[in-house]
């Protein structure tokens, strides 16, 4: 019952609308405008997420499917083209399948409810996110109240159709502030304290990369100084850990705090260390029965599942720290943020069907 012509003309719209994380605004309206002609109980809350009611057919609890609006990376002007079945972009800027493929299917499964209404379906909460890119901003601001939904969808993962995402991790952003001394690099450097060649000590010394199977840390930025004249007095480092294990965040994040104290102490500097719990991380067991629901659903259509433990953080992080059980599917999007990124069209339809059997089995 998917049209598939139909989704993939809603997915190239979307994919040529601007909405890099923090100016949604366009793709927002054009959203309100969709999920309007289905329901008349449509809202954009404060922080900019769209939310949506619908009634179902059935009795039992509501369910909720998610997507985000916002994308990241080189993500303006993008034209997408179709080779061999293949959605790409010209070449020169990412697609935005990750997450328009979601929004276009949920549009799309939408659509299709309403031209069968004999197709039986439960209450429907729908959600799209702001600032997901940047640290799941929507959905920490989103107020659960306004949701009935009492387990949830998150359509937002590349993979094989069938991939059901069954553990995330906790994340912890660090903002390291190293205070030296400035001084003239040339007359005088020996009354200076150089804070970026302490930066440099703390972070030769940290565990990076992949630390084990859960577990990653990276130094993603790093900003100070004035002029190569001057000793830099200042300088600031952004950096990251995860691990799908909350102890072993906690010891990898510990371990990156000293290494800032430990180098700051041997070159008489000092460090401000500002480190906050950007998203708590959940695990569902594959027996689970939300795991089920899916994968049975996958099943009823020949796909079968596949179940993967995943390295980054999606609107399930939130959902589930809420309260609010809620699973992670593929949509096929691949090589995301990059230039190369692509949906094959097959994959985009068969998500859509898959979807729509989640909804009809709920």
């Amino acid at each position: 019952m998917i049209d598939k012509e139909r989704l993939v003309q809603t997915f190239l719209t979307l994919v040529r609308i601007d909405s890099p994380s923090g100016h949604e605004q366009d793709i927002g309206e054009h959203l309100l405008r969709q999920l309007r002609t289905w329901t008349p109980h449509v809202e954009r809350d404060e922080a900019g997420n769209v939310i949506a009611h619908l009634e179902g057919t059935k009795s039992g609890p509501a369910i909720l499917l998610n997507a985000h609006m916002d994308t990241v990376g080189t993500d303006r002007g993008i034209v997408p083209v179709i080779r061999d079945g293949v959605i790409y972009s010209e070449g020169e800027t990412i697609l935005g399948a990750d997450d328009k493929s979601g929004l276009a299917i949920i549009l799309e499964v939408l659509q299709t409810l309403a031209d069968h209404p004999d197709i039986p379906r439960p209450r429907l909460d729908v959600v799209f996110t702001v600032g997901e890119e940047r640290g799941l901003e929507g959905a920490r601001a989103l107020d659960m109240t306004r949701l009935r939904a009492q387990r949830g969808v998150v359509l937002d993962s590349g993979g094989p159709i069938g991939t059901i995402i069954v553990a995330a991790p906790y994340q912890d952003q660090h903002h390291f502030v190293v205070h030296g001394r400035a001084s003239h690099a040339g007359a005088e450097p020996e009354k200076g304290i150089n804070a970026i060649q302490v930066a440099a000590h703390a972070i030769a010394r940290m565990r990076m990369g992949r630390i084990d199977e859960e577990t990653t840390a990276n130094v993603g930025r790093i900003e100070g100084g004035v002029a190569t004249n001057i000793v830099p007095a200042r300088v600031e480092v952004h950096a990251e850990a995860r691990s799908r294990t909350e102890s072993k965040l906690v010891a990898q994040t510990e371990h990156m705090k000293q290494a800032f104290e430990d180098a700051a102490k041997a070159f008489g500097a000092t460090v401000e260390a500002h480190i906050r719990r950007l998203y708590n991380g959940y695990r569902h067991p594959v027996d689970s029965p939300l795991v089920r629901w899916v994968a049975d659903a996958a099943r009823r259509l020949g796909i079968e599942p596949r179940y993967r433990e995943a390295g980054g953080g999606t609107d399930a992080n939130v959902f589930n720290e809420r309260g609010l059980p809620a699973v992670v599917i593929s949509t096929g999007q691949t090589a995301v943020h990059t230039p190369n990124e692509h949906i094959a069209i097959q994959d985009l339809y068969d998500g859509a069907r898959w979807v729509l059997e989640i909804v009809r089995s709920a």
